[in-house]
């Protein structure tokens, strides 16, 4: 167990830390970055299994375990879900720069006003299950339940922060850290009954919505 533990600790910190050296020294698009995160989030978990032979991806993706009646609790923890995250952007955009983040999405990230639209549409549906799949699915699943609470709350969280790293003050920065941690921790609490992402994913997809719908007044 403790090998299994080390390993999963050690590769999902070093998978995580080559994807923020990615995302700020090499002068490469949105897209690329997006297919540079599948490859190693799967790479990393491909490693795993060859080596401990113990995870099973249907496991964790089964609909079997999530029942028609959890779908209303879910949704409206979904809602929760995005107007938290509309009335953090009310109260914070005094805070920070808007132009700044149009700048950077635009210029580090060639993301143009059309290309938004498919960027959204690929945060929303895509992206989200890729770390819910990453983040809960395997690290979150594989880990004893103590550890799983700790590290994998910490690791989502970390993740995050060089991605917005050139948008907010340290303070903010310091702020959306604890909010990332937060939300893995319920996202967590959630899963944990039925044992897969589904759960989770559904809550992700509506703040992502939100955020994305936020997003498009920077183009529009």
């Amino acid at each position: 167990m403790r090998q299994k533990v080390f390993f999963i600790i050690s590769s999902t910190i070093i998978t995580c830390s080559l994807l923020a050296v990615i995302e700020h020294t090499l002068e490469i698009n949105y897209a690329i970055k997006s297919f540079s995160k599948i490859g190693m989030f799967f790479l990393t978990i491909w490693f795993y299994q060859a080596i401990f032979k113990d995870y099973h991806l249907k496991s964790v993706l089964s609909l079997k375990k999530l029942k028609k009646q959890d779908l209303f609790r879910l949704l409206a923890l979904g809602i929760a879900s995005a107007s938290i995250v509309l009335l953090a952007y009310i109260f914070l955009q005094p805070f920070f720069d808007i132009e700044q983040i149009k700048h950077d999405l635009t210029d580090r990230l060639g993301i143009t006003a059309t290309g938004f639209i498919f960027v959204g549409v690929y945060i929303t549906f895509v992206n989200s299950f890729l770390e819910e799949y990453f983040f809960r699915g395997f690290v979150f699943f594989q880990l004893p339940r103590k550890v799983g609470y700790i590290f994998s709350p910490l690791l989502f969280a970390s993740y995050h922060i060089p991605m917005i790293a050139l948008w907010f003050s340290p303070y903010l920065i310091g702020a959306c850290f604890i909010g990332l941690w937060l939300i893995a921790f319920i996202f967590h609490k959630v899963n944990e009954k039925n044992q897969t992402i589904w759960s989770s994913w559904i809550i992700h997809i509506c703040a992502d919505i939100m955020i994305i719908m936020i997003g498009t007044t920077l183009f529009y």
